[in-house]
Order: C-alpha cells, then sequence, then structure tokens
C-alpha cells in the first residue's frame, strides 16, 4: 500500500477512503501487467524495479503538463561521485540535446547555480529541497536500487539524482546515467509518464 500512495495510486487527499484492488488494478494496466486486482508473482516484481520517483498520476503517453514561457534555457550541475566531472557534463549535455531535437528549445550551460533555470545535482536519502536547496527535498531517496532520481515540472528546475547509485556510461554494467537524464529532463520540460514500455518516459529503467 505504501507503493501505490507513494506513485500516487491511491490518492494521498483520500487515504483514508480507498480502494485497494482498485488502485492495484490501475497500477497493473499501467505497467502492462495481468489485471487481477491482486498482490501476484508480477506485481511484486514489477513494484521492485528500478525507477523515476515522480508519481504516475495524470500520464497518457506524452502528456504535457505545465511548461515555461521562453524557448532558451539555462543548465547549472553539482557533480555526482560515481563518475567524472567531464563525463558527467556530457552526458547532461547529451540528454538535453535530445531535448532540444525534438521540443525546439536550446540549453546552455552556466555556472550561476542560484539563477540557473534547470538545476542538476545528485543527493543521499535526505537531499536538498524541492524548491529550496537549502531545506529538504518533499520526495526522500531509499538508498541503491528502487528510486533512481526524480524532477520537478516547470518552473522549478530541479533535478535530483541518487548518490547512492552506481551511475555508469557506455556500459551495461550499474545504472546508465544518460538514459535517467534524459527521462527525467522531460519531467523538467513539463511530460508525465507514458504507459508505452518503450518511450522515454515511461518510468522504469
Amino acid at each position: 500500500q505504501k507503493y501505490l500512495n507513494q506513485f500516487h495510486y491511491i490518492s494521498p487527499a483520500r487515504s483514508g477512503n480507498h480502494n485497494v484492488k482498485t488502485a492495484l488494478e490501475k497500477f497493473q494496466s499501467f505497467a502492462g501487467l495481468p489485471v487481477t486486482g491482486e498482490i501476484d508473482a508480477a506485481t511484486i516484481a514489477q513494484m521492485k524495479m528500478p525507477r523515476c520517483g515522480m508519481p504516475d498520476d495524470n500520464y497518457f503517453r506524452y502528456k504535457l503538463g505545465s511548461k515555461w514561457n521562453k524557448k532558451h534555457l539555462t543548465y547549472h550541475i553539482s557533480h555526482g561521485q560515481d563518475l567524472s566531472s567531464s563525463v558527467q557534463d556530457r552526458v547532461f549535455a547529451k540528454a538535453l540535446d535530445y531535448w532540444a531535437r525534438v521540443s525546439g528549445l536550446t540549453f546552455s550551460r552556466t555556472m550561476d547555480g542560484e539563477n540557473a533555470d534547470l538545476k542538476i545535482s545528485f543527493g543521499p536519502k535526505s537531499h536538498g529541497g524541492t524548491h529550496d536547496p537549502e531545506g529538504t527535498c518533499s520526495y526522500p531517496f531509499d538508498g541503491p536500487g528502487g528510486v533512481l532520481a526524480h524532477a520537478f515540472f516547470p518552473r522549478n528546475g530541479r533535478a535530483h539524482f541518487d548518490e547512492d547509485e552506481d551511475f555508469t556510461d557506455g556500459t551495461y554494467e550499474g545504472t546508465n546515467l544518460l538514459w535517467v537524464a534524459t527521462h527525467e529532463f522531460g519531467h523538467s520540460l513539463g511530460l508525465h509518464h507514458s504507459d508505452v514500455r518503450d518511450a522515454v518516459m515511461y518510468p522504469y529503467y
């Protein structure tokens, strides 16, 4: 039930009046599983898969939520520990270039972390705030595996990556940073999750 609450299959506003069977059916339908309404082996396995930390509510293919009011966005990187700074710079630039090619937006890096439109950072379970980097994010991480990252819709601009993950580049070992970053930046541009397994915005990795 915690998982269903966390990813909004049970509405937080109706936590005292919910139907777990209906929530399980919605989750199973979204994940492409047999819809049984039961906590079966396939459902448990899906819930254990590494994924994005943003909720799955309001998904509809590439549904667009809020959006930026300008065409050029700046981004700032607070580097993580797994890869060299130069590799992280290249990976994040490549992920943003994907969205530049399909969105009509342009991106440039800035060293001004306070005023950047997109603020990219790594953090532990308890990390910088949703709106205030000095505060505590309302979406804590959960250690290795599970939730890998999350990013907030415009015009928040914050993208948080779990420092406890083994982020890698150009290998099938560990967690591919490019895949995760490309997905998360979709949220940064206003996209919700998709239930299409091969889509960039499918929440599981």
